[in-house]
């Protein structure tokens, strides 16, 4: 009765109906037994010995059943915990896996930007430098720099506008008068 005890605390005392029932009826043997002993030894005679016999036999059967059964049980209940432990772990390592391949790709993302910004560092700085280099060139053969040159209204065309805009309104206003 011990072992089966044990076997019960490992499954927390749940156990399906069925091995509840039988285990209530393998009480009812304990209380039999005890009672067909007593009427044995009070007046012993063969048929209380055949019938004590009888019940020692049917309850030892009856307890190796449900040691077996009990037995299984536990089995089940340790291979399930050993797979959801193994389905933790599974999904610990999957999760660590997902968040290393991101980690990973946010690291290629950031190097690919700064090679990007360096990159165009260096064009800008390359395109300074041969700024530079003409804007030289142009003083020392003495003509404009490229950005002056570019420019085509310098103060000459802003007084000729300004001139011309002056005129016009003057000659708007003369041949206005005359109507």
């Amino acid at each position: 009765m011990e072992t089966i005890n044990g076997l019960l605390r490992a499954l927390d005392n749940k156990v399906p109906a069925s091995i509840a029932k039988r285990l209530e009826g393998l009480k009812k043997l304990n209380e039999k037994l005890v009672s067909a002993r007593n009427e044995h030894n009070q007046n012993p005679t063969e048929e209380s010995e055949e019938a004590l016999e009888e019940i020692v036999e049917f309850l030892k059967d009856t307890q190796e059943d449900l040691l077996d059964d009990l037995s299984a049980l536990v089995e089940q209940k340790n291979a399930e915990r050993e797979n959801l432990e193994a389905r933790a772990r599974k999904e610990e390592s999957e999760a660590k896996a997902r968040k290393e391949a991101s980690l990973l790709k946010t690291r290629r993302e950031a190097s690919e930007r700064r090679a990007i910004e360096e990159r165009t560092k260096l064009e800008l700085e390359k395109k300074q430098l041969e700024e530079k280099e003409l804007e030289e060139k142009a003083l020392e053969s003495g003509g404009k720099t490229e950005t002056e040159k570019k420019s085509g209204f310098g103060w000459g065309g802003l007084l000729l506008g300004g001139l011309a805009l002056v005129l016009t309104g003057g000659a708007i206003k003369f041949f206005g008068n005359k109507r």
